[in-house]
């Protein structure tokens, strides 16, 4: 990796906010001599371990959540020269951490991918009910639902959701995608859920494929 990404990411993994905007300006201004796609990649990277580390217990709460704050601020300056290069719009994504989350680390850096890869996104944000998400495929007809879950004693609402959408008669109309650390590829079998995204990239690929399908 270009010494520029592996600055960002560790000033990230430092928990160091002065250092990783630095970073994310030297981007920005042509200083670094990579893209700004480049240097979400290297926020996504940090992100990663930091989920890991925290799964782990090497990290608590308080780590996590500053974490995702400096990924935020970091996302906040290098988006809008992602979204200047997106082109078209590939379709819409209902996004929200299901009821009784209140996390949105990993929410919020699968939004910023996806938007700057030209899809429209509708932010439920945290802690959302089953029936926010019907209305919202109601309401805005996406081609996705996505949802985030950290916590393990709120994965069931992930089905919960699944079993909304069904009853609503909306099930067949979207794809649901879902992420976060409390969640695996088998949970995703067992809820009838499409897919399992590891990470805010792979989640996003995905999308696009089911766009382009």
């Amino acid at each position: 990796m270009h010494e520029t990404l592996d600055s960002l990411k560790q000033s990230l993994l430092d928990l160091d906010m002065d250092a990783a905007l630095a970073h994310a300006h030297a981007i920005l201004d042509g200083a670094a001599g990579v893209s700004a796609q480049d240097g979400v990649n290297a926020v996504a990277e940090a992100l990663q371990v930091v989920g890991k580390r925290f799964q782990e217990g090497e990290w608590f709460v308080g780590e996590l959540v500053y974490a995702g704050e400096i990924a935020k601020s970091a996302m906040q300056l290098l988006s809008p020269a992602l979204a200047a290069g997106a082109t078209g719009r590939l379709g819409t994504i209902v996004v929200g951490t299901v009821a009784g989350d209140l996390h949105d680390l990993g929410k919020n850096i699968f939004v910023g991918f996806a938007r700057s890869s030209g899809f429209e996104i509708v932010d439920l944000g945290v802690n959302v009910a089953a029936a926010r998400f019907v209305d919202a495929v109601q309401a805005h007809q996406p081609l996705a639902v996505g949802m985030s879950c950290l916590l393990t004693t709120t994965a069931g609402e992930v089905g919960t959701v699944v079993e909304a959408l069904r009853a609503a008669g909306v099930r067949h109309r979207v794809k649901v995608i879902i992420g976060g650390a409390a969640l695996t590829e088998q949970f995703a079998r067992e809820v009838a859920a499409d897919a399992f995204a590891p990470d805010a990239v792979t989640g996003t690929d995905i999308v696009k494929g089911w766009s382009a399908a």
